[in-house]
């Protein structure tokens, strides 16, 4: 009986390359979208766990994107400086740039 498990394991482990093959062949292209626009959409978060080094995840039904932050070292400076002077009693204007966000679908 133990043997019959262990055959039916080894052939059903034979056969997972099999199945990942032709997935990997039918990799497609899609343009990118910003997580505004997926939220508009209907779309929900959903936590991930570093898959991709991905932030987060979008999803509506059987749809997943994985996003990214997509930021510039000039924004995050700027960002940067306007807390600090918050934070000193500054006061300076609150205006800051956006942190573009940018979800890839998955397949």
């Amino acid at each position: 009986m133990i043997r019959r498990h262990a055959a039916a394991f080894a052939a059903s482990l034979a056969a997972l390359p099999l199945l990942a093959a032709p997935a990997q062949a039918d990799i497609g292209e899609n343009p990118f979208r910003t997580v505004s626009d997926l939220a508009g959409d209907g779309f929900t978060p959903f936590a991930v766990s570093g898959a991709g080094n991905a932030s987060f995840g979008m999803m509506r039904e059987a749809e997943m994107y994985l996003c990214f932050i997509a930021d510039r070292l000039d924004t995050q400076s700027r960002r940067q400086a306007v807390l600090l002077a918050e934070i000193g009693g500054d006061n300076p204007d609150p205006m800051v740039p956006n942190i573009p966000v940018l979800c890839i679908l998955t397949q």
